[in-house]
């Protein structure tokens, strides 16, 4: 069963490899990094003006570290076939349980060690913590993390545990951050150590006893794989992945200024292929409602500026797949429609949808920023950008699918 995990665990790096890299390209990157930078200069600001223990910095310390401890769940990488094949060495299950064990701990620690980091400053300045007192929450919380993977991997050997331990692991979590935030971090640390050894005695046992419930740990791999992949599925096509398509009957005005003439048919498919499939309309508002939140916390002109003009690329690189949806389906090659009248639908498409985004950023600019002359050196930039990106960049992409 050791070696069942190790080549499992191989094969599930070398398809994570694969995926992060098409998800970490260059233009994404470029994007996280201005991201980060905004959010950075955004933090920097708040914390000027965030006075000394001010009364509400303890509650959203620990609102923020316990969610963050709940997202993380097991990696056990079972299949759907290991209920029938691996049964009879059931017993021998605890060395494959112990590798998904150790490896499903590496992400939870490397993240609240970074959202230690990030909150230090917040901790320091609202709850006038010490570098140690914030190390010592850094540590609890993920003996807190540990704690949680461990019960959750004990749920797959109880007969109906998970309303128990869900609450278990829900109340003791923020109570023991309660504790360190308010009352003593060495408390809280003791504590946790107990609940810690207390948990993983409960786990082993369970691996030498108990019955192990295939069934749900399957089911629960299975959709936090699938849960993964979606995200994936966002930046590139995933086998087994399927945007979800809805019928919006709510949005059918917007198709009304097309007219029902031949050379809109390709922009009246590319137009309800935009609205219907969340892969495009669910980016555009995700993206849309980021700049806009940036928009928000951010007053310098020239950083919003770099921030309007990557949105919009941002969003006209991600329109681009769009262009050849449609190919596969037969009538589009029977019906009497050119090539040049389809790139000429799709570049209206995409103009539309930047215009859209460019009025919606400029009235959040307008309002957040009021009435300046500066406030319009990121609404004209964008909007040259909109410009420069169909008239010029876009066809240029367009022939490279094409090829």
């Amino acid at each position: 069963m050791k070696s069942l995990w190790q080549q499992r665990f191989i094969s599930h790096v070398k398809e994570q490899r694969k995926f992060l890299k098409l998800v970490f390209n260059e233009y994404f990157i470029i994007a996280l990094i201005f991201m980060l930078g905004a959010v950075g200069f955004w933090y920097s600001k708040a914390l000027t003006t965030l006075p000394q223990g001010v009364w509400w910095a303890q509650p959203v310390a620990i609102l923020i570290i316990g969610l963050v401890t709940l997202l993380f769940h097991p990696v056990t990488l079972l299949q759907a076939a290991d209920e029938a094949f691996l049964l009879p060495q059931e017993r021998s299950l605890s060395e494959y349980l112990r590798g998904a064990h150790s490896y499903s701990l590496l992400m939870p620690i490397i993240s609240l060690m970074l959202l230690g980091f990030f909150l230090t400053p917040f901790l320091a300045r609202g709850v006038g913590f010490s570098l140690l007192q914030v190390i010592l929450l850094v540590v609890i919380a993920i003996i807190i993390v540990i704690t949680l993977i461990s019960n959750q991997l004990t749920a797959f050997y109880q007969s109906s545990p998970h309303h128990y331990l869900l609450g278990e692991n829900i109340i003791l979590n923020f109570g023991l951050l309660i504790i360190a935030v308010y009352l003593n971090t060495w408390l809280a640390l003791v504590l946790a150590v107990l609940w810690w050894s207390w948990c993983e005695y409960r786990w082993h046992r369970c691996l030498k006893r108990g019955v192990f419930q295939w069934h749900i740990a399957i089911i629960k791999e299975a959709n936090r794989s699938y849960q993964l992949k979606r995200f994936y599925n966002l930046f590139t096509d995933v086998p087994g992945i399927s945007s979800k398509v809805a019928r919006r009957k709510w949005l059918d005005w917007l198709f009304r200024p097309i007219t029902l003439e031949q050379k809109n048919t390709y922009f009246y498919l590319f137009a309800r292929g935009f609205v219907r499939n969340s892969e495009y309309s669910g980016l555009f508002v995700r993206l849309t409602i980021v700049a806009l939140l940036l928009i928000y916390a951010i007053h310098n002109y020239w950083v919003l500026t770099v921030i309007g003009a990557l949105f919009i690329y941002l969003v006209e690189f991600q329109l681009l797949p769009l262009f050849k949806k449609y190919d596969a389906i037969v009538l589009t090659h029977i019906y009497p429609l050119t090539e040049s009248q389809k790139q000429h639908s799709f570049q209206l498409l995409v103009t539309v949808v930047l215009l859209l985004q460019w009025v919606i950023m400029t009235l959040a600019l307008l309002i957040f920023l009021g009435l300046h002359l500066m406030t319009f050196l990121p609404i004209i930039i964008s909007l040259v950008m909109v410009i420069v990106l169909v008239k010029f960049y876009l066809p240029r992409q367009l022939q490279k699918l094409k090829q």
